[in-house]
């Protein structure tokens, strides 16, 4: 296997971007990755700058109800003060976050960026150089049963009031996320001659050990013990490359708390049966789970 395009970093950093889907148990392995020893963690700036795409701000809802309720979810979270932490969302644009991943970060061993695929498909051209891509899957079922019940805690509407598709993409990718993921795969072992890695979200909670020992092994970093247990709440934000806004967000709607207050790996949860979901998103399971399938099938083992 080739090497990725060349770092401009040190050859004895290891440099992961950690690709995923929303409710994927995605900040958890951030959390838990960030007790590596000199690491440096970008937390989902791409996130912002696919957000303040200006082209993508301009597209509407499909439900005047849900674009009612969700502008003042967006008012309220503006409006959230006190939080001193994190990036300015304004600086944070595609080609800054290039260049803050592409900087040298001298006396880091393990700089790692944590964020959803869906941001990076239309933008390619500015993938870091010099990093190992993992990505990190989910159940389709989990994936957005989860998503729609977050977005009812921030709008307050009943899951029949809305469907995820009314949303714009800005909060809803066309692909549902998951068709996204699979076409970055692609890109990534094309483009970068690359051997991505990907790891099944409920593997990773039932061996977490076993899982992130593999991975370790792959990245060529010493695994430790020592970061399956750490201690619970925000203080590890406070060293993460975030912007403010998502933090705001957490305060108000408490999206990341769950993983915050963590202190280690609990055992995934049964999948859901397809009757006890809201019966919108069952064809947007559908239509998702071909390209999981495809990625579940190169998936890590421990």
């Amino acid at each position: 296997m080739a090497n990725p395009d060349k770092s401009p970093s040190s050859e004895q950093q290891v440099r992961l971007m950690i690709w995923t889907v929303p409710r994927s148990i995605s900040t958890v392995l951030a959390k838990c990755l960030s007790f590596v020893d000199n690491s440096k963690v970008f937390f989902e700036n791409y996130i912002n700058a696919y957000v303040l795409d200006p082209v993508r701000q301009l597209e509407k809802y499909r439900n005047a109800e849900l674009e009612e309720a969700m502008g003042a979810a967006v008012k309220d979270i503006s409006d959230v003060a006190g939080i001193s932490a994190g990036i300015d969302a304004s600086e944070c644009n595609y080609q800054w976050v290039k260049e803050q991943l592409e900087k040298a970060h001298v006396g880091k061993k393990f700089i790692f960026c944590k964020d959803m695929a869906y941001t990076i498909t239309d933008n390619m051209e500015f993938l870091p150089k010099g990093y190992r891509h993992l990505f990190l899957i989910r159940h389709p079922l989990k994936v957005l049963s989860s998503w729609k019940r977050l977005y009812q805690s921030l709008t307050n509407l009943s899951p029949d009031k809305f469907s995820l598709t009314d949303f714009p993409t800005i909060l809803f990718p066309k692909g549902y996320g998951f068709r996204e993921m699979h076409e970055l795969f692609e890109y990534v072992k094309m483009e970068f001659d690359q051997e991505a890695i990907i790891i099944d979200a409920d593997d990773l909670l039932q061996d977490p050990k076993g899982i992130l020992s593999a991975l370790f092994k792959l990245i060529g970093l010493p695994f430790e013990e020592k970061i399956l247990h750490w201690e619970a709440g925000n203080a590890v934000t406070e060293l993460w490359t975030i912007p403010r806004f998502l933090l705001q967000g957490n305060q108000l709607g408490g999206y990341y708390q769950n993983a915050l207050d963590s202190t280690c790996f609990l055992k995934p949860g049964a999948l859901p049966d397809r009757t006890s979901v809201s019966p919108d998103i069952l064809p947007l399971v559908d239509a998702s789970m071909p390209y999981y399938e495809k990625l579940y099938a190169q998936h890590l083992s421990a």
